[in-house]
Order: structure tokens, then C-alpha cells, then sequence
């Protein structure tokens, strides 16, 4: 940090990066890499095959407390939070419901809120931060080779080939960057003919998110916040194809029959039929060329995984390019995205499978118990942790080496920080590392701030601890340690910052220097 308490840009001190990255997809997962990528002052494009920036329907409304608490750390959460409702349980079923309001955090909850809220504060932040989106650009193919990656794009005035040093598709399930790899998309369709609905309701349910299911029916609503509902539902007697349009009629009566209610369901503005796979791709990355969210992984719609998991993808990869294309990332630094990633994708596919199929049992004994099940589960509080954090994406963790720390590869909590800012959130989200320190050492500030000058902000814990952890800008703590001899604790700071934040600076000054932000020693 500078001494005003704001903090750093992130970007090494001199220089200029190496190259660019253009995004295929101007979703949720493009729009938050965007923005990481151009506050880390790296030239970034998106291109979008829409031509409308907005709309006003959406298929994701579930903001997971994971998810917030990255959103938090570029600013943007408590705007986004003020479009939504905030839900403290999730429904399992009609009568059992997951507690979420002991997750740890700022957000002990599930935000509500439309898709096309998240994307607009993405952008918003997006564009602030200096990306560039082009919408009504049509990707149709690309070609890479050891230098960069030529992408061809159908744009309103003709065909143009755009050149780029990585390309990252995050453009859905059908997505032409996976296709263009030559890349499987191996799975299989879980579940067909879903009926989707934006509706007025006469009557308002009683739970934020209302959930059921009967042997031959399923339904759910979700309030949008502004007097519309979304409606999922699905009708075991009927599955036409998904270019059947939607009867109202039908909806009315499968909502009926998982409810025992349709709430007076009028109006809609929208409807929709789909189907909902299970797949994967075996690969996140091909050479220069990487992909996430659906264009990686598409699962269903259990759980409200889908959004929130293509965010955390590109919260995980934006830094890692940025490191990379600045010059100073370790040679294994852009493989660890699909090392990381790929088994978190390959989790949340099967789980929310699992729960789609625990769902939609459909013998009546096989109802009753798992309507049991339900119930034990969620007030095992055990269980229930492990339940609420698997949802929220709180639990997630990455691989750690034999013998780290116990805290390597987990989520770090947003701990308080003496001085300004005040807590760690507030220094997450330009690109940087920020190695907490549980004591203010001159010789370790000088490492930090001088010899890696630009990639790591210090900080000094604001509570009484033994353990020193440096932070990724994802939030994962990459290395930890609890020894307090100063000798032996600079010693194993230097071998972090060396593996994680590359080699030091050689304009490196040789004076310590107290930690900024006004914390003398």
C-alpha cells in the first residue's frame, strides 16, 4: 500500500506487458476476467455474438457467499447485493431447508438476484477498468500457434481475423472455442424438457426460494425483486422437445401438483424450454488457449452452481495471465488453472447430478426416505456444515504440497489488518499477492514492497497471531507458516515469494524499509 492507505496498482513498478488476451463470451465468467485482467493493466478485449448489451431475462439468480466474497474484493458486492433478496436457507425440499447463516464471512446467505445484474456490475466495472467489449462479434473459428492466437470473427461490417496472445472462451455450452480446439464435451443430458417462466404471482410465497418435489413433478420459484418470479418446473408425464413452447396451463398444474398452489401464476413476459446436461471437458487449457465456465463444464441446475462456478474460474485464471503476461509468473503458474480447476468442475457436475436425482425420486418409499434423509441431514450440524459450504463454494480448496501448512490451498478469511484499509478484501482484487504478517518485520517489508516491488502488497495482521500466510489474489492462501524467529521466518518468506511471485526484481533496493500504509516499526 501507499502510504494514503490506497492501495497499489498490482503492476510491476516499470516496464509494460507482453501481449493481450481476448475473451469469447461477455457473460458472467468474461466479464469478471475482463475486469481482473484490465485493472491489471493488461490490454483486454470481449467479444459478445449479442448485439444488445442487457436483457431482461436470465437463467442464473443464485450469488453464492464464495462467490460474494470475490466480488467483494473488487468493489462490487454490496452494489449487487442491493439488486437482490438475501436468503438465509436454501429450500431442499418443502418441508427441509440448509441453514447458511453460519457460514463464516461477510455473506452467510444466497443472494437472489437476476443474471442481468451481476452482468451489469461486471461490466460496469469492466469498462471503468479500461476493457474493451465489442457486442454483435461473431467468433467462427481460430488458429494458434507458439507466438499468439488468430481468431476469426463475423462482425456486422464483415469477416475479420483478430490476433491476440491468449484467447479464452467463455462462451457457453455450445461454445465455438471448444469446437475450434477439437475438443469432447463427453456427459450426457440429465434431465429434458425443463420448463422456464417469468411470471406475476397474485400471491407471494412465504421463503425467498420455494422448492418441491412429488413423484411426477418438480417445481421452484425465485424472486426477481422487482414483482416478477422466475418458475422452473418439470413434468415427468410430459417431455416434448425443447422447441415445444411452454403451456401455462401445464405450468399451473405441475406447479399445483409439487406446491399444492400455482400462487396465482399470470402474466408471463417470457417462457422457455431446455434440457439439462451433465458434461465436462477433459482439458482446460490447449497451448494458449483456455476455457471456462459452460464452455467447460455444464451441469444442472441443482444448487445454483453454474454461474458461480464459471466466476470462480476466471477469478482463478485472470491473475494467473496477468502474472504471465507481465513476465514474472513461475513456468507452472498458467497449467495450475486446469490443475485447480478441472476436479472443482468435475465435483460440482456429479453433485449437483446427485441432487437433481435425489430430487426427482419417484417411488413413494423412496420419497419418504429421502425426505428423511433430508431432514436428518440438515440438522446434523456436522453434516450441515459440510453441506452449506459445499454450496456456497466456502469449503473449496485447491491442492496443497506434502507437508504445507495446514492452511495452504484454503480460502482465507477476510481478517482485519492494522491501518487502512482494514481488512484483507480491501487489498484483493488488482493482481497482487498480499503476505499478511503477524509481526512488523523491516526485513520482510523489504522483500515484499522492494525486491518484488508491484506483485505483493504487506500487511500487518490487525489481531494477535503466530502465523504468517501469503495470499493469493484469488483469495487462497498460498503459503503459510507459523515460526517466529525472525531469521527463519524472512528465510521461508523469500522461498514463498520466490516459488509464487517469480524471480526478484534486480533493481532491487537494499535498505529495509518499514511496512507502508503507516505502520512504522
Amino acid at each position: 500500500m501507499s502510504p494514503t492507505g490506497k492501495p497499489a496498482t498490482g503492476k510491476p513498478t516499470m516496464g509494460k506487458p507482453t501481449g493481450n488476451v481476448l475473451i469469447v463470451g461477455a457473460g458472467p465468467t468474461g466479464l469478471l476476467l475482463a475486469g481482473d485482467l484490465a485493472a491489471a493493466g493488461i490490454g483486454c478485449t470481449v467479444l459478445e455474438r449479442r448485439d444488445e448489451e442487457t436483457s431482461n431475462l436470465t437463467r442464473a439468480f443464485a450469488v453464492h457467499a464464495r462467490t460474494l466474497e470475490m466480488l467483494d474484493a473488487r468493489g462490487v458486492a454490496d452494489e449487487l447485493a442491493a439488486t437482490g433478496e438475501r436468503a438465509g436457507a436454501v429450500q431442499v425440499l418443502r418441508t427441509t431447508s440448509l441453514d447458511l447463516s453460519r457460514l463464516p464471512g461477510r455473506y452467510p446467505y444466497v443472494l437472489v438476484t437476476p443474471q442481468y445484474e451481476t452482468e451489469r456490475v461486471l461490466r460496469e466495472r469492466a469498462l471503468a477498468a479500461g476493457a474493451e467489449i465489442v457486442h454483435g462479434a461473431e467468433v467462427t473459428g481460430l488458429r494458434q500457434d507458439a507466438a499468439g492466437v488468430d481468431v476469426d470473427v463475423r462482425m456486422p461490417g464483415g469477416e475479420q481475423t483478430r490476433r491476440a496472445s491468449y484467447v479464452v472462451g467463455a462462451d457457453g455450452v455450445r461454445s465455438i472455442v471448444r469446437r475450434s480446439l477439437g475438443l469432447p464435451f463427453p456427459g450426457h443430458s440429465a434431465v429434458r424438457s425443463v420448463m422456464l417462466a417469468d411470471v406475476r404471482l397474485d400471491e407471494a410465497p412465504a421463503g425467498v426460494l420455494t422448492v418441491n418435489a412429488v413423484g411426477d413433478a418438480f417445481a421452484f420459484l425465485a424472486p426477481f425483486g422487482d414483482g416478477w418470479y422466475r418458475v422452473i418446473a418439470w413434468n415427468r408425464r410430459h417431455q416434448p422437445p425443447d422447441s415445444e413452447p411452454v403451456d401455462m396451463d401445464e405450468l399451473r398444474e405441475v406447479t399445483r401438483r409439487a406446491f399444492g398452489t400455482d400462487h396465482g401464476m399470470h402474466d408471463p413476459r417470457w417462457t422457455s424450454r431446455f434440457h439439462s446436461d451433465e458434461r465436462q471437458v477433459p482439458k482446460y487449457r490447449v497451448g494458449r488457449v483456455f476455457l471456462a465456465g459452460d464452455a467447460a463444464h455444464v451441469h444442472t441446475p441443482a444448487g445454483g452452481q453454474g454461474m458461480n462456478t464459471g466466476i470462480q474460474d476466471a477469478a482463478n485464471l485472470g491473475w494467473k495471465l496477468a502474472a504471465e503476461l507481465w513476465g514474472w509468473a513461475p513456468s507452472w503458474l498458467l497449467d495450475s488453472y486446469h490443475e485447480e480447476r478441472h476436479p472443482i468442475g468435475r465435483l460440482v457436475v456429479r453433485g449437483s447430478g446427485a441432487a437433481l436425482r435425489f430430487v426427482l425420486t419417484e417411488p413413494l418409499w423412496l420419497r419418504r426416505a429421502r425426505t428423511a434423509a433430508a431432514w436428518a441431514a440438515t440438522r446434523t450440524r456436522p453434516v450441515a456444515r459440510r453441506l452449506a459450504g459445499a454450496v456456497s463454494g466456502i469449503d473449496i480448496a485447491y491442492p496443497a504440497p506434502r507437508g504445507s501448512h495446514r492452511l495452504t490451498g484454503r480460502r482465507a478469511p477476510d481478517v482485519p489488518l492494522a491501518g487502512s484499509p482494514g481488512r484483507l478484501y480491501r487489498l484483493l482484487g488488482d493482481g497482487a499477492f498480499v503476505l499478511v504478517v503477524a509481526a512488523n518485520d523491516p526485513a520482510v517489508t523489504y522483500l515484499a514492497t522492494k525486491r518484488w516491488a508491484g506483485r505483493v502488497h504487506c500487511a500487518l495482521a490487525g489481531a494477535a497471531t503466530r502465523t504468517t500466510a501469503l495470499v493469493r489474489p484469488d483469495g487462497y492462501i498460498a503459503w503459510a507458516t507459523d515460526e517466529t524467529a525472525p531469521d527463519r521466518r524472512a528465510a521461508a518468506i523469500r522461498d514463498a515469494l520466490n516459488r509464487w511471485c517469480g524471480q526478484p526484481a534486480d533493481r532491487a533496493v537494499h535498505e529495509p524499509q518499514p511496512i507502508d500504509g503507516g505502520l512504522e516499526p
